[in-house]
């Protein structure tokens, strides 16, 4: 009994040194994960209070935010824009051509390869001198198509000539949920044309020489055949010529269309061709003179003083203007967003002669959307989202003074043009930079003061500040 009382003894000693040595044993372990976890932890404080930043959905198949569709104008052909027109948007900014647009019994047929999202699209309408309905019709179908082709939320509309009056139908019709970022009408005739009254003219003398009074229709048909013999690619009976009289004249679409509620939600820009009508004559150009040609036929109906109207030789500056429509005119507070330009071409050359209508199609200022302070892999980083229509032609300069320890630090950060990163967000699409703090003391500062500027192609700026 005492040899085992003596084991229990010693068994009960053993244990207990056993679990002191233990306890001993972890809580100096213990220890040791402490220091080690403290010594490790190298983020201070300010830093880690930042958020860690997850990057949005990146967009890399556009450089644009709002893709350009480019529309011809009456008897034209999509191959009006080639050459200069768009050698300036794929050369000269680097932006890709989505191919042309075709409506085909309501479906979209284009002729680009595979199945790449497009900067810049060319409409080309099914019938060259069908109503002005007509190609609005088509050209709503062709928006909706580079909306879903791109996942854009908007676009930018390039008319040329009646092809701006196809825009505004398409804006009329779609007042609420039009998608349409900014407007730019070339040449376009809205208010109509003197020279579109030949539609009368045609329609009355083939209404003359398909009488059954012998003694009438001789004369008619004579008349009609000379008129014929002016004609080129337009017939003069044209829907589309129909739509472009002034009222005056007996024109009536165009002063329906002027009266709708256009879209104030957006920006326009009237690219106006003006040209002196003498010195047009001694160049001689061709076009010059097929547009003379045609003027001078609208002698006939008492279109004199318009020979000589300031304008394009075709579209008066006043009727180029879009903000001469009855529309704004009648309220001055619709008249927001409006910038004009003034080419020196005729009608036929607005496109031939320089880069203007391509450039003011996308030139503005960078529009700031805001800015944010993150932690990209423990480095300190601002986050700047703006809109731009060419985003990769922009940079951005940040200064950004910190204040360390009552001694003021001051930095200088840039970012180069083509780092700015096209993304999607719940906000829709916007150009995103991000530019890392590295200089320690911006990290042990008690506060940094930013100034931002952003930078595009043209030279506008757009500035911010930014506190962190």
């Amino acid at each position: 009994m005492q040899l085992v009382t003596r084991h229990l003894s010693l068994v009960t000693q053993l244990v207990t040194r056993h679990l002191s040595l233990v306890t001993q044993l972890v809580t100096r372990h213990l220890s040791l994960v402490t220091l080690f976890l403290v010594s490790c932890s190298t983020i201070p404080s300010r830093l880690s209070t930042l958020p860690s930043y997850t990057p949005p959905r990146e967009i890399t198949t556009m450089h644009v935010p709002y893709p350009v569709l480019l529309l011809h104008g009456l008897g034209q052909k999509s191959d009006v824009w080639n050459g200069e027109a768009t050698k300036y948007f794929a050369k000269d900014l680097g932006l890709s051509n989505g191919g042309t647009l075709r409506v085909q019994n309501g479906v979209v047929q284009t002729n680009a390869a595979g199945n790449q999202d497009g900067d810049f699209y060319i409409v080309s309408f099914s019938n060259p001198y069908d109503s002005v309905a007509a190609w609005g019709k088509e050209l709503e179908t062709c928006v909706d198509f580079v909306l879903k082709q791109t996942g854009a939320d908007r676009v930018i509309l390039i008319g040329y000539s009646m092809g701006g009056l196809a825009a505004r139908q398409y804006l009329t019709q779609r007042y609420t949920d039009h998608h349409v970022k900014r407007l730019i009408t070339v040449g376009t005739p809205h208010l109509g044309s003197p020279f579109a009254k030949v539609w009368t003219w045609k329609t009355d003398l083939e209404q003359c020489a398909a009488s059954s009074n012998v003694i009438v229709n001789t004369p008619c048909k004579a008349a009609l055949s000379a008129i014929q013999g002016t004609e080129d690619d337009v017939p003069y009976n044209a829907p589309a010529v129909r739509d472009l009289r002034r009222p005056e004249d007996g024109g009536v679409f165009l002063t329906r269309l002027g009266k709708r509620a256009h879209p104030l939600d957006m920006e326009y820009v009237s690219v106006i061709g003006t040209i002196d009508m003498f010195s047009g004559a001694s160049k001689l150009s061709e076009g010059f003179i097929q547009e003379l040609l045609r003027k001078t036929l609208g002698l006939f109906g008492g279109g004199a003083p318009a020979l000589f109207e300031p304008g394009d030789g075709v579209v008066s500056a006043k009727s180029q203007d879009i903000m001469n429509i009855d529309y704004f005119t009648i309220d001055a507070n619709r008249r927001k967003a409006v910038r004009t330009v003034n080419v020196p071409t005729v009608h036929v050359e607005h496109l031939k002669r320089s880069t203007e209508v391509q450039r003011v199609a996308l030139e503005d200022r960078p529009d700031f959307k805001g800015a944010e302070m993150v932690r990209v892999n423990d480095v300190p980083t601002l986050i700047v989202d703006f809109t731009d229509h060419i985003p990769t032609q922009c940079d951005v300069r940040v200064i950004a003074q910190s204040n360390v320890g009552g001694t003021i630090r001051s930095d200088t950060l840039t970012a180069a043009r083509g780092t700015a990163r096209l993304v999607r967000t719940n906000d829709g699409i916007l150009s995103r930079f991000e530019v890392p703090l590295r200089d320690p003391s911006a990290i042990a500062a008690s506060s940094t003061d930013m100034r931002i500027t952003i930078t595009n192609t043209w030279g506008n700026v757009a500035t911010a500040t930014k506190h962190w």
